[in-house]
């Protein structure tokens, strides 16, 4: 009982520090459904919404925004009496969608860095492990391919979760996933033999 009641408060402070929410609605917000929704929400599947939109090339505080983003989002469209059928891949949906328009602001504004003859330059970091190796070789794919794989195996979701996150068909999933599988098998194993 202890450990949830820690996990509660955990989950209440984060939520308290999502934009436009005070901490007072927050805790008087704590026993409705829409604010238990997204406390679970974030037990479970924060790290993996987390994780999903920083291989989706956000930094970690790009990502911490939009997770914190995604969860005031959720708690809205519930405050508001939509049902949301699904809240993960409703989340999952929402954090995409956040995580391409963070891309096409970094694209405009390195644009406008060039115009101002600066340079904007992202570190890259080496990875050492075997696992790092691979999650490499998957950046490396097209997005699509890229994506559906991080949703299947870091996310762990079904083929039709994915297609809802992704507005593609659950074949178009599988296919993506295939290709992608096939493309990592070739790199790899030309890799070993090196």
């Amino acid at each position: 009982m202890a450990s949830a009641q820690a996990s509660t408060i955990v989950a209440l402070a984060t939520l308290g520090r999502v934009r436009e929410l005070e901490t007072a609605d927050v805790l008087a917000a704590s026993s409705s459904d829409a604010a238990q929704t997204v406390i679970d929400l974030e037990l479970q599947h924060g790290q993996a919404l987390f994780g999903f939109v920083r291989r989706q090339g956000l930094s970690d505080s790009e990502a911490e925004d939009a997770v914190q983003e995604v969860l005031l989002r959720v708690w809205r469209e519930l405050r508001a009496g939509n049902d949301l059928e699904n809240p993960r891949a409703w989340a999952y949906r929402a954090i995409y969608r956040l995580a391409i328009d963070q891309h096409r602001l970094r694209r405009r504004l390195l644009e406008l860095s060039g115009k101002l003859r600066r340079t904007v330059t992202t570190p890259s970091e080496a990875d050492t492990d075997e696992r790092a190796a691979v999650w490499a070789e998957v950046d490396r794919l097209p997005p699509r391919q890229r994506q559906v794989l991080y949703l299947r195996y870091r996310s762990d979701l079904p083929f039709e979760a994915i297609a809802s996150v992704l507005g593609i068909t659950p074949s178009a999933a599988r296919s993506h996933a295939a290709q992608a599988m096939a493309v990592l098998r070739r790199r790899l194993s030309t890799e070993d033999r090196e």
